[in-house]
């Protein structure tokens, strides 16, 4: 008899510890009572309650279509089945009361959550705007033989991430699929091809003498005016000389020719490229441009009147000047029949006549004093000759005047100081040459 009342004990212990749903028990309406955790779950998902509707998502003409699953979104069986679960680890005596009840009940309903992976969602968000968002392109426009051409502009747009975030989110928590519009946001370039059509008048134009002979220098400037050749400046940007003509190297193209440095004669890398600076200084002058940065070279140049020079040294000196109107401006630079020829384009807005010169004032001189003697071992010994015949400082003043009509202006514009250079005589230092008479 003990062994009996044993072995039905140990039945029921057996029983009330079966991991198997009591009866009657319903999860979102399907009957999963007397099965096990693989068993329900199995069932539950063969019901079609699953993640296969579709979340179709559109900016503007594009569509992107995704399934609920791709959003991590469905019924979270998995707990609803563990809660049912639960209704049986209550003991024996606690599963019968509960069979009971559920038996002559309406048995016991479970709801399954409708869950989302938010890491999901701002996933998609993400590729949604990386491939839609779109940065406005600005219009531009370029000399090319003689003609200009103008490239049209585009009006940029951009996802508004967290709408669409949002958005797709109500839409999950509504437990199915659907459609959303992604809210897009646009942003229109600064000028169009109608700002650039406007800005092909010649505002000004200055013209420099050079040597072709001197190889070297005609090569820089070439150079420098290539890199020069077609820039534009956009309303309130301020030019910078010395940047467009880019680092004075041998793999940007320079060599090495006469310059001035630190008031001396001097050989180096884009040696006569203050003429493109120098140029353009007077261009810009004539083109009635704020002049941001100027300095005059520390001895006058021969390619320049007196004042109407501007030097420029990588990193040291610069010539910079400000577009100061509304429309875009372009820079031509170019080398015809040994001369350098800058013209300035944009939007003419001057009266047409409106007149303007400039005019160099002497203030002040000072003599050049001594003599300077280098040795030279290329002349005979003892032959002299002037190597440069010295030349005095001075100090001008640079004027604008601008007629009109009746009616005359007069600025100054700048004040330059050019130092005095001693005369330079070479004395021959070499042995046994004959000087011929």
């Amino acid at each position: 008899m003990n062994k009996l009342i044993l072995s039905v004990f140990i039945m029921i212990m057996t029983l009330s510890s079966t991991e198997t749903l009591l009866k009657n028990i319903f999860i979102n309406g399907i009957d999963v009572g007397g099965l096990n955790y693989e068993e329900a779950i199995e069932k539950l998902h063969g019901t079609g309650q699953t993640s296969n509707e579709e979340v179709m998502v559109y900016a503007e003409a594009n569509r992107y279509i995704y399934t609920l699953e791709d959003f991590g979104a469905g019924y979270d069986f998995t707990s609803a089945v563990n809660k049912a679960l639960e209704y049986g680890r209550r003991g024996f005596l606690g599963r019968m009361g509960l069979n009971i009840a559920l038996k002559f009940g309406n048995g016991h309903r479970i709801d399954a959550e409708f869950v989302y992976d938010k890491e999901k969602v701002n996933s998609i968000v993400g590729e949604i705007t990386k491939a839609e968002n779109t940065p406005p392109i600005e219009s531009e426009y370029a000399l090319k033989g003689g003609e200009f051409v103008i490239l049209p502009s585009q009006t940029g747009r951009y996802v508004d991430e967290t709408a669409l975030g949002v958005a797709i989110e109500e839409l999950l928590k509504m437990q199915g699929g659907g459609e959303v519009e992604a809210k897009m946001s646009y942003v229109t370039p600064k000028f169009s091809e109608a700002d650039f059509e406007a800005s092909c008048d010649l505002l000004s134009s200055y013209i420099t003498p050079f040597n072709k002979a001197l190889t070297e220098r005609t090569t820089n400037l070439a150079v420098a005016s290539n890199f020069l050749n077609n820039s534009v400046i956009l309303p309130g940007e301020v030019f910078s000389t010395s940047e467009a003509l880019r680092a004075r190297t041998a793999e940007n193209g320079y060599v090495r020719a006469g310059q001035i440095t630190n008031g001396e004669p001097d050989l180096g890398f884009g040696g006569g490229i203050c003429q493109i600076s120098s140029t353009l200084y007077m261009a810009a002058l004539y083109a009635e441009l704020p002049i941001v940065e100027r300095r005059s070279h520390s001895l006058m140049v021969s390619y320049m009147g007196p004042a109407t020079d501007a030097a420029i040294a990588e990193g040291v000196i610069d010539m910079k000047f400000e577009n100061n109107t509304d429309f875009p401006m372009l820079i031509e630079s170019v080398l015809r029949d040994g001369r350098h020829v800058i013209n300035i384009y944009g939007h003419e807005s001057r009266p047409y006549d409106r007149n303007i010169t400039f005019e160099a004032v002497l203030t002040e001189t000072t003599p050049a004093v001594g003599e300077k003697l280098v040795e030279d071992p290329m002349l005979p010994a003892g032959i002299m000759e002037i190597a440069f015949p010295g030349m005095d400082g001075a100090k001008y003043e640079l004027y604008k005047i601008v007629t009109q009509g009746d009616m005359q202006k007069r600025t100054r514009i700048n004040i330059s100081d050019y130092r005095p250079m001693q005369k330079v005589i070479k004395i021959g230092t070499a042995q046994g040459l004959n000087v011929v008479e």
